[in-house]
């Protein structure tokens, strides 16, 4: 069996890092040497990807969440009030969503933000997937003033014009939300030109998604695998706790692998790291290594 795996989403900021946002914030250092400290640390973390060989999303080092830089360079979208993610103890910032126009300001520049880290959106130049989240979820976490179909028309608009704007044919789509039986996602017109990596929450259906992605990656489940199988061209599981300091055991998750019957499988983890303390992280991602050895 060939095993891939997949490191998503916000990934813990290392001790520097964190310094150098809290004087940032004091207003002690400019942009410009947040924003070379950023870099520095994409890059490291990159080579250790790159080591362990783990498909990757960017890091996302300049994002307080997943929503906020979307907000700040798409026209008519504005940032409202701390809400608590999900059940946990962090907070985004609300997306108020009035219309979906275009791109106001450059993703790939750099670009200082009002309270905020600077832009680039992703480091440029590294063999890795954007990240983005899925429409679905981010209609449900905002406050929108359109319809369903027609903000998710305009918004994958968006993410196709990010991703040709940085030349990446890569992306996972991240869905922190469970769908229900009714739900539909039609990410066709992502499918259509990008290979679509679509990391899901909860009891997948069959009726759920429109569009044929590379991968779908889900919570554990024969359910889950066999619609994850069904439904794109490689199935996904989440086989790494996101949420939990406790370290997964190697021979277990080999175990439950080798008793697969699939020829390809992608293994990622539930919740994205940031989570974690970095120096957990950093041992999960040496741990996702020895997958499939």
């Amino acid at each position: 069996m060939n095993v891939e795996k997949l490191v998503y989403g916000l990934y813990p900021k290392s001790n520097e890092l964190r310094l150098h946002i809290n004087r940032w914030e004091k207003g002690t250092i400019p942009d410009s040497s947040l924003n070379d400290m950023i870099i520095d640390e994409k890059n490291s973390l990159y080579k250790v990807y790159n080591d362990y060989n783990i498909v990757h999303t960017d890091p996302l080092f300049n994002w307080y969440d997943i929503f906020r830089p979307l907000a700040l360079i798409i026209d008519n979208i504005e940032l409202g009030s701390l809400t608590r993610f999900k059940e946990t103890n962090t907070f985004y910032r609300m997306p108020i969503v009035n219309e979906i126009n275009d791109i106001i300001i450059d993703p790939a520049g750099f670009s200082p933000l009002n309270e905020e880290p600077p832009l680039p959106l992703y480091l440029k130049g590294d063999n890795f997937n954007a990240f983005l989240p899925s429409p679905l979820s981010f209609y449900r976490m905002s406050q929108v003033a359109l319809e369903y179909r027609d903000f998710e028309k305009k918004l994958l608009n968006i993410y196709s014009k990010i991703l040709n704007i940085f030349k990446i044919d890569e992306v996972v789509l991240y869905d922190p939300l469970s769908y229900d039986s009714n739900d539909i996602i039609d990410i066709t017109p992502l499918t259509d030109k990008f290979i679509v990596k679509l990391v899901t929450t909860g009891k997948l259906y069959k009726e759920n998604i429109r569009g044929k992605p590379y991968s779908i990656i889900s919570d554990y489940s024969n359910s889950n695998l066999e619609i994850s199988g069904e439904l794109s061209e490689v199935p996904g599981l989440k086989l790494i706790d996101g949420y939990n300091t406790k370290m997964e055991d190697i021979n277990e998750i080999n175990n439950i692998i080798n008793n697969l019957d699939v020829d390809n499988l992608i293994v990622s983890h539930r919740e994205y790291f940031d989570f974690l303390p970095r120096i957990i992280a950093d041992k999960k991602l040496s741990l996702m290594s020895k997958i499939g050895d």
